[in-house]
């Protein structure tokens, strides 16, 4: 794995981030550039300096057993503006060199120093052989934008396995087609949370009661994230009243397994948030409603206020509260009604983002044209009160 040490260049001293050849003779040591500077990268063997260099962001390198280091150039992660990659043999001499339209790439060289591994992100991983300057394989990983890849020798055969982080286990390795030849549970089970999609198709109650077990029994940071974000994601919009119903009973009976991660416990809440509103939207009929409308308004609301500062419960109060609004006008409460879109406003006001819709808009300006007083709502109260928002750094 790699390790961070010191190393003399010159007449100074740097820390960097050190990777070592597959028989430990060779390192190759790198610190990318910051405004006052140029990066720094140096081969090392046996604690012998090389050589070293100043490219400007040397953001991800890797060494061969013969002591060929690859070095991937590029300024900031996700943005695309290009990245230079090369190769350079222990002599210094440029073996290899050219800038590609890729974003952000990870790579790593082969022991033999023939083939060389990068990872764009965004976009399929690529294989290529540097002594004829071809393509070998193009990999399209299906989990995560990025993976970080790294050569090793199976049975004396060259694979590259893939990790999301560089201190985590390997998820899965591929051969020279770029067929999968070992994946971990890990990987299987992120595939899954991956590509299944919570609708108004499944069992909520037996599918979340499997999500919150296998979230509860893993170790594994980057499986817990898939899991909480496959939920967040979850599809409502076509779902029925049975089925928004068994959705807040499943969600409510295990979200204590996720309030270990406050981004986690907004997501269930973003969802929760979403059913609800669904459920009153759905009761909603003409100018008489009963206290179960109001009720769903208000957990509504409650769900939403704890996914802020996330633009979602931005978005979701503000739908809560336009559809109270509505009720109000339906009955001629303009008061109370004036009182929803203000307090929409408010959330504009204070997250400095667009809520109120075109419609708002215009009710609100007509209320203060015609001088209505803005009154708190009688079933709920104010769905947002101004000390709760302050709160909000």
């Amino acid at each position: 794995m790699p390790s961070w040490k010191s190393v003399s260049l010159g007449r100074e001293k740097v820390e960097m981030m050190f990777h070592s050849s597959s028989s430990g003779e060779f390192e190759v040591g790198s610190r990318y550039g910051s405004k006052d500077g140029d990066g720094y990268l140096t081969l090392v063997r046996e604690d012998d300096v090389c050589w070293y260099q100043r490219p400007s962001d040397p953001r991800s390198v890797g060494v061969s057993d013969a002591g060929d280091v690859v070095v991937a150039d590029w300024i900031k992660y996700g943005e695309s503006t290009g990245a230079t990659i090369s190769v350079i043999d222990r002599d210094q001499s440029h073996i290899f060199e050219e800038h590609m339209d890729v974003s952000s790439p990870t790579v790593d060289i082969s022991p033999n120093g023939d083939l060389v591994v990068l990872c764009p992100y965004g976009e399929s991983a690529r294989i290529l052989d540097i002594r004829s300057g071809t393509e070998v394989v193009r990999h399209e990983y299906d989990i995560a934008d990025r993976l970080i890849p790294g050569w090793i020798t199976v049975d004396g055969d060259l694979r590259v396995e893939f990790r999301q982080k560089t201190d985590e286990d390997p998820l899965y390795r591929i051969d020279l087609a770029g067929n999968v030849t070992w994946s971990s549970d890990s990987f299987e089970s992120q595939q899954y949370y991956e590509v299944v999609t919570l609708d108004e198709s499944i069992s909520w109650t037996d599918v979340i009661t499997d999500f919150a077990s296998d979230y509860a029994d893993s170790d594994d940071a980057n499986l817990k994230n898939t899991i909480a974000n496959t939920i967040g994601d979850a599809r409502l919009v076509d779902a029925n009243r049975s089925t928004l119903l068994e959705v807040i009973s499943a969600l409510t009976g295990v979200r204590s397994t996720f309030t270990d991660n406050e981004a986690h416990e907004k997501l269930i809440s973003q969802v929760l948030g979403e059913a609800y509103y669904r459920l009153a939207n759905d009761l909603r009929s003409g100018v008489s409603v009963d206290d179960e409308f109001w009720q769903l308004l208000e957990q509504s609301a409650a769900e939403y206020r704890t996914t802020l500062p996330w633009y979602e419960g931005k978005h979701g109060l503000s739908k809560a509260l336009r559809l109270q609004a509505n009720q109000y006008a339906k009955q001629n409460r303009s008061g109370e009604a004036r009182s929803c879109y203000e307090q929409i406003e408010s959330l504009e006001s204070r997250f400095n983002v667009n809520l109120l819709s075109t419609g708002d808009k215009n009710r609100l300006k007509e209320y203060r044209q015609e001088n209505v007083s803005a009154t708190e709502p009688k079933e709920t109260g104010k769905l947002i009160q101004q000390p709760q928002l302050s709160s909000y750094e």
